[in-house]
């Protein structure tokens, strides 16, 4: 039974895509929009306060140069007793008053405040004495006794000068405090921006990839040949579909390797019947029981002999096969000695072996491994045809054994074509036949190795092409037998 679809996002992978874009960069579009907003305000303030800064250093400064002008307007008055001249003390007593009037609107601290107003009735009462003696006698006098008054006047204007100055250096002391504030709450504001944007980032990543490691891991159970069902794809809607269409293929699959295992076991039941019949008839005509046959005719009932036994060899591979994949039983763990093994599979293939001249040299000595004998004698047996198969006319064939670290390795070598690069990833799956095939020998079923790859995986072990093959080398398959099989199928 099929796994029930997850509920699809209602959006698709496409459009999810651009969310992610769009989210992960608003915290940063955020960032700097406050960023320009915070410079600004700074700008802002700046321009205000230089502005203050400028117009009140000025005020200041022209404040001191309108008592100069009123001294020396009065002195000239007072000296010369000219009419003309006296309007000079008006007009620099009406600068005066204007300036004053411009600085007194302006933040000034309350000391200052005090300074100009204290300043402002000085000025106002002097120029009214002055005013008041333009008429009397010996102004010359009367300018000198009010010199001091000046002379206070244009120290009190010093005095605001300096406090305006320092206002200038405060306000500039708060510019700066206000800048580095600016750039402490940027920099945070940069850190929190970029890693809520990382976070994000990481987040529509783990959504974006989440299906697409699931679709991949179903494509690898696929290629696996992992036919049950998977759990289903999660996320946009159109990856779903993706993952609904992949359990389709899975179920497609499933049917087809169905129909293949049925229709396996019916030619193999279909075929046992009557080639038992022709094997029965060959063998009496090859032990000449309807009667004597010459030479040529005994040749010939070898030939069909060797040619029922090849058939029949091939129908109980394809069922070995079936059941090792589909109805694998249990294996019946024992002590096997490699030796008494190997010796017996040599036996039943002499006359094979004596047909091609082919020696094997068998170096196990007294190896003992934890196994299922029967399984083991197929496991060799394929691995033994196989050599044969490929192994030129006198060549030899090695069986190699000895203990590893959790183990024991066996190594069947041939003198044959070896195996080509491009045929060793699918040299053991089920009926791959490899391009270096022997021109005398009849094809096989392709199914010799990737059986007895099967019985190793069985036992805990591996079956491989070893390191060592190359080709026109002849080819050597290394099979590892752990010390105890833990888990028995």
């Amino acid at each position: 039974m099929s796994l029930k679809p997850r509920t699809p996002l209602r959006i698709s992978f496409s459009a999810l895509l651009l969310w992610s874009f769009a989210l992960v960069g608003l915290p940063l579009l955020i960032g700097l929009s406050v960023t320009a907003y915070l410079f600004d305000q700074v700008a802002i303030q700046a321009r205000s306060s230089v502005a203050v800064a400028v117009q009140l250093t000025r005020t200041s400064r022209q404040l001191a140069q309108d008592i100069d002008n009123l001294q020396r307007a009065s002195g000239q008055c007072l000296v010369l007793q000219d009419a003309a001249l006296c309007r000079g003390v008006q007009q620099a007593h009406e600068a005066f008053v204007h300036d004053a009037g411009q600085l007194q609107v302006m933040p000034l601290p309350p000391e200052q405040q005090h300074t100009l107003r204290r300043l402002s009735a000085q000025e106002t009462a002097l120029a009214a004495d002055v005013l008041a003696s333009i008429q009397v006698k010996n102004g010359a006098r009367v300018f000198n006794a009010i010199n001091p008054q000046f002379d206070a006047m244009r120290r009190s204007a010093d005095t605001l000068i300096t406090h305006s100055n320092g206002l200038v250096d405060a306000q500039q002391a708060r510019l700066q405090q206000v800048s580095e504030r600016v750039w402490s709450v940027l920099g945070w504001l940069t850190l929190a921006s970029v890693s809520l944007s990382v976070c994000l980032a990481l987040l529509f990543s783990w959504l974006l990839s989440q299906p697409l490691r699931q679709i991949k891991r179903a494509i690898r159970r696929l290629g696996e040949g992992r036919l049950d069902p998977a759990p289903g794809v999660a996320g946009p809607r159109d990856l779903v579909d993706l993952g609904k269409q992949l359990d389709w293929l899975r179920r497609r699959l499933a049917d087809l390797e169905a129909q293949k295992i049925q229709l396996l076991r019916h030619v193999s039941h279909e075929l046992k019947t009557p080639l038992a019949s022709m094997k029965e008839g060959v063998d009496l005509l090859a032990e000449c029981v309807p009667g004597p046959l010459n030479a040529e005719q005994q040749s010939i009932a070898r030939i069909m002999r060797g040619n029922v036994r090849d058939l029949h060899q091939r129908i109980d591979s394809l069922i070995r096969y079936d059941s090792a994949l589909h109805r694998p039983e249990p294996l019946q763990i024992g002590p096997v000695k490699l030796r008494l093994l190997l010796a017996s599979l040599i036996r039943r293939n002499h006359l094979t072996l004596r047909a091609k001249g082919v020696h094997v040299d068998c170096g196990c000595d007294a190896l003992q491994v934890q196994g299922d004998r029967a399984k083991l004698e197929s496991l060799f047996e394929n691995l033994l045809v196989n050599a044969i198969r490929f192994s030129p006319q006198g060549g030899r064939i090695g069986f190699d054994a000895h203990p590893v670290e959790g183990g024991t390795e066996i190594c069947v070598s041939d003198q044959g074509p070896g195996v080509a690069p491009e045929d060793r990833e699918q040299l053991f799956q089920p009926f791959f036949q490899g391009r270096n095939q022997p021109a005398s020998a009849l094809r096989g079923t392709g199914l010799g190795l990737a059986l007895a790859q099967q019985y190793a995986q069985m036992h805990g072990g591996t079956l491989d092409l070893a390191p060592e093959s190359a080709p026109g080398c002849g080819a050597v398959f290394r099979v590892f037998l752990p010390e105890r099989t833990q888990n028995p199928v």
